[in-house]
């Protein structure tokens, strides 16, 4: 795409501006054939401005360890790691390898690919299931955002916000942050969203997590017992970040929105944002360490470089992100 004019880019309220393209979406917004989505807000120029928030070397890496979880969380299988030696060939010398490895075991970015509209039997601007591929080919391939998320990082302390106003919020229940939480904690951080601003919002729930007893965190791995906060998944929310031109959304929580969600509900963050708006969400970051830099300085932003996995025809991926200030 040629560089980004905002003021072309049209409001929620104009969506969609493809003719037969669903309610709220941004299909054909960026073209026909594009498969960014919002990553599209993401400018060289503002990669520029973001190097200058770089200011005492300090760096925040969010992604958690693999096999964090423990169990793993929804039902998913932990990684096996094996460390294999050279003994064999004579050598002094190792490889290792990882199987058995699902990409969304801890700290994630959803690919387009993750989570097709239920009512319109399709993917972010229009991509069929059949055109989700292994390989070469695959559309909404999480490998064509390798070099692409970069930028100004905004971090959102909603945990913080909420707790130091008398309202906490218990994040292993699926209690929802509202946009006037998210507004508000904006407000007091005395922070704003600029068009292409890499979002991060902490809701407390990695930490209620990494504190749980070994028999509390088995109970809430099965998918149909885990119970956790998120942002509220209104038309509203989601409006208010297309209209501020996110380019990306990640939080400490397994799910963005409060979990449990219902698959059937055409409401819910994951349609509205991967499948209509082809917003990438981001999922169980690690905000903590950050979140207390940032209160101690004052300072909310940072440049962000997240480098997704080069992996032809994926699905997600590990964010391999840090937050440098």
């Amino acid at each position: 795409m040629a560089k980004m004019d905002f003021d072309k880019v049209p409001r929620f309220a104009e969506l969609p501006v493809k003719k037969g393209a669903p309610e709220d979406s941004s299909w054909g917004v960026f073209g026909d054939d594009d498969e960014l989505g919002c990553l599209n807000f993401l400018t060289p120029e503002a990669i520029v401005e973001a190097a200058g928030l770089v200011r005492n070397g300090k760096v925040f890496r969010l992604d958690t360890k693999i096999n964090y979880a423990t169990p793993p969380l929804f039902n998913r299988n932990p990684a096996k790691h094996t460390v294999l030696s050279f003994a064999s060939y004579g050598l002094l010398g190792h490889d290792d390898s990882i199987d058995n490895y699902n990409t969304q075991e801890g700290s994630q970015w959803d690919g387009l690919g993750h989570v097709g509209h239920i009512k319109h039997q399709a993917y972010y601007n229009g991509v069929k299931d059949n055109q989700i591929k292994d390989g070469p080919g695959g559309k909404l391939s999480i490998h064509k955002w390798a070099n692409k998320v970069v930028g100004r990082g905004v971090l959102i302390d909603a945990f913080k916000y909420r707790n130091e106003n008398g309202r906490p919020l218990n994040p292993l229940t699926d209690e929802k942050y509202s946009l006037k939480d998210l507004q508000d904690a904006l407000k007091v951080q005395a922070g704003q969203l600029k068009p292409g601003s890499i979002l991060l919002v902490r809701t407390g729930w990695m930490q209620a997590y990494e504190k749980a007893s070994a028999a509390e965190k088995t109970a809430m791995a099965p998918l149909e017992a885990l119970k956790a906060c998120g942002i509220d998944p209104s038309r509203e929310m989601v409006g208010w970040l297309w209209d501020n031109r996110v380019a990306a959304i990640g939080t400490d929580c397994p799910a963005v929105e409060p979990w449990p969600w219902s698959f059937k509900d055409e409401g819910a963050i994951h349609y509205r944002t991967l499948s209509m708006l082809g917003l990438p969400l981001g999922e169980q970051f690690i905000l903590d360490p950050l979140a207390a830099d940032c209160a101690a300085d004052k300072r909310y932003e940072f440049m962000m470089v997240s480098a997704p996995m080069n992996l032809e025809g994926g699905i997600a991926s590990p964010p391999n992100a840090v937050a440098i200030k």
